[in-house]
């Protein structure tokens, strides 16, 4: 049986709080927003074919990506999903492009393509876009920064120092003081994944014992880590037998064994009574509490968002959107 001890300065640090009102700027035009504000990032719909979706250099660059407002109030019947606003977001280069990363180059000859991966805010409600380009010469993270103030001036960092030089950034997470959580992938999607931070000012990874990260099963995928109001961590992991399962990191409770994070499995993830046959796409939670999840389900062309039940790991249908990460504003 583990033991476990409270960790009373670490919960206070990560709490979000749930702010009143957000002001988005989309465009040049400013939309009042409640704290039930919903965001959406998808690859421009002008850039629909492979070949034009991305740079050819996709080391240094990001690809065209559109953010989308949606018109969602969490505190209604979740009846409304429909796209408010929109703004496209152009190909970026990295503002540090002279930084050295950890790569692998690919035996096989491959396109170079790329893959939105996640979506976080700030506290002052910038943007974070994670995304991951690959070439034959190997796999590259970057982070996307869009001030909403000033949709047009983007900065754009490729993220560096990783342990494993086959490392990608597969989700990401703000805390309340700014802090950025990482999912990464130490073999450039599959298992074994790890928890780490992200500087925002330079793109540099690091391993910080502070937080007192758990270390991650090696043989399962994690993913999708979304931090709730009272400040713990939730995520799904796929195991071998494809069951997506609902799990819970309590930053209060630490194993004395480990000196980690807990990991508590919480319920298998199901619709409509049918377990959920693939991961998640995305999941975040509202300032009031609610998990919302974005998933693809099979034959379907649009993506679905849902409300998630954290008890039973049942997901109700709440509206189709054409997004592939979201996040809530803060």
């Amino acid at each position: 049986m583990n033991l476990i001890i409270r960790r009373r300065r670490f919960g206070q640090m990560v709490i979000v709080s749930a702010a009143t009102t957000a002001i988005a700027n989309f465009a040049g035009k400013s939309i009042a927003q409640n704290s039930q504000s919903l965001i959406g990032v998808r690859f421009s719909s002008n850039t629909t074919k492979q070949s034009k979706k991305v740079s050819t250099d996709v080391e240094n660059s990001t690809p065209a990506l559109t953010l989308v407002s949606l018109d969602f109030s969490v505190s209604s019947d979740f009846s409304s999903g429909e796209e408010k606003l929109s703004t496209e977001i152009p190909t970026q280069t990295v503002d540090n492009k002279d930084t050295k990363t950890e790569k692998v180059s690919k035996a096989i000859h491959s396109q170079p393509s790329e893959r939105i991966t996640g979506l976080a805010v700030l506290s002052d409600g910038t943007i974070i876009t994670s995304t991951v380009g690959s070439d034959q010469k190997g796999n590259y993270s970057k982070l996307l920064f869009t001030d909403k103030k000033s949709p047009k001036s983007n900065k754009s960092k490729k993220v560096s120092g990783f342990k494993k030089s086959n490392s990608t950034i597969e989700y990401v997470v703000a805390t309340k003081d700014d802090k950025i959580i990482s999912v990464v992938s130490q073999t450039g999607g599959p298992p074994p994944f790890e928890l780490v931070l992200i500087d925002p000012k330079n793109g540099k990874v690091t391993y910080d014992t502070e937080l007192k990260l758990p270390d991650l099963p090696p043989d399962i995928r994690f993913s999708n880590l979304a931090l709730a109001p009272d400040g713990t961590f939730f995520a799904t992991t796929l195991d071998r037998d494809d069951a997506t399962t609902l799990v819970q990191l309590d930053p209060q409770r630490i194993s004395v064994l480990t000196g980690r994070l807990l990991i508590n499995k919480l319920a298998q993830l199901t619709y409509n009574k049918e377990p959920l046959p693939n991961d998640l796409l995305s999941l975040t939670f509202s300032p009031s509490g609610q998990l919302i999840a974005l998933a693809r389900f099979e034959n379907d062309k649009t993506n679905s968002l849902l409300a998630v039940d954290r008890k039973t790991g049942e997901m109700t249908l709440l509206s189709k959107v054409a997004v592939d990460k979201i996040a809530f504003t803060r």
